[in-house]
C-alpha cells in the first residue's frame, strides 16, 4: 500500500486547485464588472475565460474521480479518531460533488442564454479553440422558460461556489492542523517534498512532468469531445457566382466591364462591443462592375458571403453567422447594387446604392466612384443601423453591448477589361 498519492493524483489535485482558485477570483470580480462601463469589455473577455476554465475543471475533476476510484487514498494515521475519519471521507465526497456540480451548473446557466431580464447570444468558445454546445438545447426553449431556469440556476451556481469556498477553508485548516499541530504525515501525502528523508513505500513510478503532460493531454481530448458544433458553413464559389448572375441578369448591355483586383480591394466593418471599438472584414465577396464614363452610367453588383465576417475575436466570429445576426445558413449572401450615378467633376461620381441583408433592402448614402484611365475605384463609408436589417435585436435591441450603428468601409479597385 502507498503512503502517499501517486504522481498523477498529485498533479491532478494541484492543477485543479490552481484552476479553481483562479476561477473563483474571476467569478467574484466579473459579476459587478459586467455592469460597469469602465470594465465591461475586460469582464466580457474574463467571462469567456471563466467558462473555459470551468469546463476544464469539470473534465479534470471527472478524471480525478475516475483515478481515485481505481487508486485508493493513503490511510490516515492510526491514531485518527473514527469521527475524524468519517468527516474526512464526507469532505472528500463533498469536494468531488462540488468540483463537478459547480461547473455543470455554470454550463447549464450559460446554456439558457439569459441574463437578468434579457436574452443572450453569447457562445462558449473553449479558450478560443472551438465552440461548446449548449446543454439540453436550453437555448431553444421559450423566453419565459429560459428566464425561469436562469433565475434558479444562477443562484444555485453562486451558492455552490460559496459552499466550496467554506469547505476549502476547512480543508486547508485541517491540513495545516495535521502538519503543524498533530505533526503527522497527512499533508505529505499530497506534498511529498515535506516528508522526511526516511524511505517510505511509494508505488507509483510516474514522473511528475510525464504525469502532468498525460493528464492535460487526456483532458484536452475529452474537452474536444464536448464540441458538437462546427464552423459556419462556407459557401462555394459557384453559389456566389449564381447569386451574382441573378443580380446582373437585367443589367444593360454594352457597358464597359471592369475586373475587380481582389488583392487590393476590401470591405471592412466597425463598431463597438462592450465599450471597445472593433474592426472586422468580409473575407469572401465577388463583384460585377460595369461603368461607362462617357454617359456616367454604372451597373454595380456585389455578393458578400455573410459567413466570412470576422473581426478576429473567436466569440464574435462564432456569433456573427448565427440566426440572430447574419443567419448565414438561411441568408448566405448580402448584396449591394447601384445603377445610378451623379457627376461630381474630374471623373468622379456619387454612387448611391442599396444594401440588402437578410432580405432587408436599405438605401445607402453614396459611395464615390472615380475613374482614371484604365483604373476604376469605388470607395467610401456606409452607415447602417442594425435594426434596419434585424441583426441582434432580440438580445441587444438598444445597443447596450454592440453599437446599433455599424460602419462599413469600402475600397474596391478594378481595371478595364479588354472587350
Amino acid at each position: 500500500m502507498s503512503y502517499r498519492y501517486n504522481a498523477i493524483a498529485i498533479t491532478l489535485h494541484w492543477v485543479i486547485a490552481v484552476c479553481i482558485l483562479i476561477n473563483l477570483g474571476f467569478g467574484w470580480w466579473m459579476g459587478d464588472a459586467l455592469n460597469d462601463d469602465a470594465t465591461q469589455n475586460l469582464a466580457t473577455n474574463v467571462f469567456q475565460r471563466h467558462k473555459s476554465l470551468g469546463l476544464l475543471i469539470l473534465v479534470l475533476s471527472l478524471l480525478r474521480l475516475g483515478w481515485r476510484l481505481l487508486h485508493p487514498a493513503p490511510p490516515l494515521p492510526e491514531a485518527t479518531a473514527r469521527w475524524e475519519q468519517l468527516v474526512a471521507r464526507l469532505t472528500h465526497i463533498a469536494f468531488y460533488g462540488l468540483m463537478i456540480g459547480i461547473p455543470l451548473s455554470g454550463w447549464l446557466y450559460v446554456s439558457t442564454q439569459w441574463r437578468g431580464d434579457n436574452p443572450l447570444n453569447v457562445p462558449t468558445v473553449w479558450f478560443g479553440l472551438f465552440e461548446v454546445p449548449h446543454l439540453l438545447a436550453l437555448n431553444t426553449l421559450s423566453p419565459e422558460t429560459r428566464e425561469f431556469l436562469a433565475s434558479w440556476i444562477l443562484p444555485a451556481h453562486e451558492y455552490l461556489s460559496w459552499a466550496f469556498t467554506l469547505l476549502l477553508a476547512l480543508h486547508i485548516g485541517a491540513a495545516l492542523r495535521h502538519h503543524l499541530v498533530l505533526k503527522d504525515a497527512v499533508l505529505t501525502h499530497m506534498i511529498p517534498a515535506l516528508a522526511k528523508a526516511t524511505p517510505q513505500p511509494y508505488q507509483a513510478k510516474t514522473r511528475p512532468l510525464t504525469a502532468a503532460a498525460a493528464t492535460l493531454s487526456l483532458a484536452a481530448l475529452l474537452a474536444i469531445g464536448l464540441s458538437l458544433s462546427g464552423d459556419a458553413p462556407e459557401q462555394d464559389a459557384s453559389s456566389a457566382e449564381q447569386a451574382l448572375a441573378e443580380l446582373t441578369e437585367d443589367f444593360p448591355t454594352g457597358l464597359p466591364h471592369w475586373l475587380l483586383l481582389s488583392g487590393e480591394s476590401h470591405i471592412h466593418f466597425s463598431g463597438t462591443h462592450a465599450g471597445k471599438a472593433f474592426k472586422g472584414k468580409f473575407t469572401r465577396w465577388q463583384a460585377e462592375l460595369r461603368f461607362d464614363n462617357a454617359t456616367g452610367t454604372p451597373a454595380i453588383a456585389v455578393v458578400i458571403d455573410t459567413a466570412s465576417a470576422t473581426d478576429g475575436a473567436p466569440m464574435h466570429d462564432r456569433t456573427l453567422p448565427q440566426e440572430e445576426w447574419f443567419n448565414a445558413s438561411v441568408y448566405p449572401f448580402a448584396t449591394y447594387t447601384a445603377n445610378t450615378a451623379d457627376a461630381l467633376g474630374d471623373n468622379r461620381y456619387a454612387l448611391p446604392g442599396t444594401l440588402t441583408i437578410k432580405h432587408h433592402p436599405v438605401a445607402m448614402a453614396p459611395l464615390t466612384l472615380e475613374q482614371s484611365g484604365d483604373t476604376l475605384r469605388i470607395y467610401g463609408e456606409l452607415v447602417l443601423d442594425r435594426a434596419e436589417v434585424d441583426m441582434g435585436m432580440e438580445s441587444d435591441p438598444n445597443g447596450e453591448w454592440v453599437s446599433r450603428e455599424i460602419r462599413i468601409q469600402v475600397n474596391a479597385l478594378a481595371t478595364r477589361q479588354n472587350p
